[in-house]
């Protein structure tokens, strides 16, 4: 019977050895299995083609773009809720900073509005002084275009008038010639 325990013992200090062999034997084996794995895995990917690549890219880049303006207008109105919750304390050198600057923007805007108004003027006066140069010769080409037509018609009347002529005078040529 105490053989039959060393013998056990020294088959699983055996075992213990064996498989502490076995594993850096196998370990260079053991480290390649997953990437042979990925890479026959990566070989029945279907990879986009390059027009759809651009288009997947593009895509990417555009909600990119769009989710920063997202963020950026949340932090904006974030940090301005913040400072309008910390203006409520409200001091009396911030009223009346304000009512100075809105008086100020007051003149600003009237000022502004004077401009707009004397520009308006301006650009007024020019369309009616333009309007008149456009009228002026408007008048002249209606002038000169009826003078060009009362000669034409003068001169189509004398050429009337000249055939008739002619062509009276021949028949009175051609009449004693015939008795």
């Amino acid at each position: 019977m105490a053989d039959e325990k060393k013998t056990v013992k020294e088959t699983q200090e055996t075992g213990k050895t064996n498989k502490f062999v076995a594993f850096f034997k196998n370990l260079p084996q053991n480290i390649a299995t997953p990437f042979k794995n990925m890479w026959h895995e990566l070989k029945k990917v279907t990879w986009p083609t390059k027009p759809d690549l651009i288009k997947y890219v593009g895509i990417v880049v555009v909600f990119m773009v769009f989710m920063g303006v997202v963020i950026g207008l949340l932090d904006m109105g974030s940090s301005r809720l913040v400072a309008a919750i910390s203006s409520l304390k409200g001091t009396e050198e911030q009223i009346i900073l304000t009512e100075d600057t809105a008086a100020t923007v007051d003149e600003a805007a009237t000022e502004a509005a004077e401009t707009v108004q004397e520009a308006a003027e301006q650009a007024t006066e020019a369309a009616e002084q333009a309007a008149e140069e456009v009228t002026e010769q408007a008048t002249e080409a209606a002038e000169q275009a009826t003078e060009a037509a009362e000669q034409a018609a003068e001169t189509v009347q004398e050429a009337v008038e000249n055939e008739t002529q002619q062509a009276t005078e021949g028949t009175t040529e051609e009449a004693p010639a015939n008795n």
